[in-house]
């Protein structure tokens, strides 16, 4: 049985993990023709534009790559990405027009590649992302087996893309809400998420920061990981990482949270300690109760005890009266 596996450029999987620059990997790039990185583009609804995108080939051999416009995503990590072929297109992806599915650029040349954007005249206003791609046809790889009957083959599609940030002219809304701040240990470190969600209509670029407090444990101030940016709609974790954690921990962990839209404070408790240490200060507080009860006990039948023998060695009242 032979298992084929597509393995694809790193620009698939978020084009927000590179510097943001035009991207050309030394064999093959796509950039802007009039700008450095992407494309910035401002529109009224019912507006359109034209642009072009310029390809390099920078091998010996002619390539023949299929081009086509997409969406952009804001990644769960907070990361840009390009959307995939197959992905439904509601923005950029469908408001741009390729002229061919398909492009041919000779050998250590570059191709200029025409493209054509324009706006609904129902548009939202606001900030839309999105870009062209470029792909290259898989390159059968190797089969290897493990033994058996079980085979694998590493098939590779190149994918690039340019980013088009488009601004649809209107009022720009700025708003960011967020869920609960919280926290999850494991191993050596504890891991506190706050998920935001971009509801306005403006790209943001949030930022955030931790204070850890406790009459038990740590003590610290943490950064979450920065996000690239957020796009309208979009939701994703930001994420802060105390190491190594304190054995044990009894306080506030308070999020403070910054962006275009304002600033927040998120707080929440902070309370832990291993199992095991539960396990024991419950067995050792039912000793203790145990203890105490048992001394009550004691404490109660050595007063009836007492009281008893007292009755039984009281003398009559009759033969303390003096002799008449």
């Amino acid at each position: 049985m032979l298992v084929a596996v597509l393995a694809l450029s790193p620009f698939l999987i978020s084009l927000g993990a590179v510097p943001a620059a035009a991207v050309d990997d030394g064999t093959l790039g796509i950039r802007p023709e009039l700008e450095s990185d992407f494309f910035h583009i401002n529109l009224a609804p019912g507006a359109a534009i034209d642009a072009n995108a310029i390809v390099s080939n920078h091998s010996a051999e002619p390539v023949t790559l299929l081009n086509y416009a997409v969406d952009g995503q804001s990644t769960p990590q907070g990361a840009f990405a390009l959307a995939a072929q197959a992905d439904t297109r509601t923005g950029v992806g469908a408001w741009v027009s390729l002229g061919a599915d398909s492009i041919t650029i000779p050998a250590n040349s570059q191709l200029t590649v025409p493209f054509r954007l324009s706006v609904p005249e129902n548009a939202t206003p606001g900030d839309y992302a999105g870009g062209v791609i470029i792909e290259s046809a898989a390159v059968q790889g190797e089969t290897t087996s493990s033994g058996g009957d079980a085979a694998l083959r590493l098939d590779v599609i190149q994918r690039q893309g340019v980013r088009i940030y488009l601004t649809v002219a209107g009022t720009a809304v700025s708003t960011l809400t967020h869920g609960d701040l919280g926290w999850t240990r494991g191993g050596e470190s504890v891991t506190f998420t706050l998920p935001i969600t971009n509801t306005g209509n403006t790209i943001l670029y949030p930022t955030a920061t931790l204070d850890v407090s406790g009459w038990i444990g740590a003590t610290a101030t943490l950064d979450f990981a920065t996000p690239e940016s957020i796009l309208p709609g979009a939701t994703l974790d930001l994420e802060a990482t105390l190491t190594p954690a304190p054995f044990l921990q009894a306080g506030n962990a308070e999020a403070a949270l910054s962006s275009e839209a304002g600033d927040e404070l998120v707080g929440t408790s902070f309370v832990y300690a291993p199992w095991w240490f539960i396990l024991v200060m419950v067995l050792a507080l039912a000793a203790l109760v145990f203890g105490i009860w048992r001394a009550l006990l004691f404490v109660r039948r050595a007063r009836r005890a007492f009281a008893q023998v007292a009755v039984s060695t009281s003398v009559p009242a009759e033969e303390l009266a003096p002799p008449s």
